[in-house]
């Protein structure tokens, strides 16, 4: 099982990251969290359908949900299979928000998580920096732990003498300066690989082993450039992922707001042009002309 640390929102993931299962930490009660955080953020990308899943979900539980235990939903308008949702704090209590999960915890979200997973023959995993919330550790702690969390479950699974069935877990940040400092951090207590690079084709080798000319020399390997800062500070996609609507072509949008895209993540309008276009700056760097104000 390989685990992957990639610069990446889990809800954000680009087609050619697609996966079975996301993981996303919650309550017991199955109720959303609604202040910006992770919960509004799951409820913007999943669409306005969840709050009715998850009553239905907590209609089938005539108790709460004990820490750890997760629930497969429906993946909405989620790029993935379906959406696990794992318990690590109590609901609300009379309007207070309870304290952030420990790492304690957070591990063994993330263990049982997999678990389930492994039991249901998923191949691919996305896991974000659970333990949101009030007193919450630093999202690069937080990014050590599920790795590390992930690495012990696989190790566990060795062990015993029986497969992980999981084949890749991806743990994502949407920020590469987090995803760099938290691989400083796991070091060699990890195995955390790359991305894959393509392999040479067969193919072309045995052509030129065919034609009886000599082998040619390879080309100096590069040297990869380091990941350009985004386009739009970090404040601002911090406060496009709290306040910014998902994109839909319907609603009309004015230059200077915030959106997010499903496949090219936070943007900001830059123009709206006469043919009925609005050109959106995305955080990568990238322009794009999409339709909006379209019933």
């Amino acid at each position: 099982m390989d685990v992957q640390l990639i610069t990446s929102g889990v809800l954000d993931l680009p087609s050619s990251q697609r996966v079975d299962a996301i993981v996303h930490d919650g309550a017991t009660d199955l109720t959303l969290w609604m202040p910006p955080g992770p919960d509004r953020e799951l409820l913007q990308h999943y669409g306005d359908e969840l709050p009715k899943v998850l009553e239905r979900e907590r209609g089938r539980k005539p108790e709460d949900l004990a820490i750890g235990e997760a629930v497969r939903l429906h993946r909405g308008k989620l790029h993935c299979d379906f959406l696990l949702w794992v318990a690590t704090r109590p609901g609300e209590d009379r309007g207070i928000r309870s304290p952030a999960p420990s790492a304690e915890i957070i591990s063994k979200a993330v263990a049982d998580a997999l678990g389930f997973c492994s039991e249901r023959h998923v191949d691919r995993v996305a896991i974000g920096p659970l333990g949101a919330g009030p007193g919450e550790l630093g999202d690069v702690e937080r990014l050590v732990i599920v790795a590390r969390a992930a690495s012990a479950y696989y190790e566990a699974c060795y062990a015993q003498g029986r497969a992980a069935g999981i084949e890749e877990v991806l743990v994502c940040h949407p920020f590469s300066s987090r995803i760099g400092e938290a691989r400083r951090k796991l070091g060699r207590t990890v195995s955390v690989v790359k991305a894959p690079t393509p392999a040479p084709s067969s193919s072309s080798s045995s052509r030129r082993r065919s034609s009886g000319g000599a082998p040619r020399k390879r080309a100096p390997r590069k040297v990869e450039a380091p990941t350009p800062p985004p386009a739009l500070s970090y404040g601002e996609i911090g406060k496009a992922r709290a306040t910014g609507r998902a994109y839909d072509m319907a609603t009309k949008y004015e230059p200077g707001e915030y959106m997010i895209h499903s496949k090219f993540g936070v943007g900001r309008i830059e123009a709206v042009t006469p043919e009925g276009y609005i050109v959106v700056l995305f955080q990568e760097g990238t322009k794009k002309r999409l339709l909006h104000n379209k019933p």
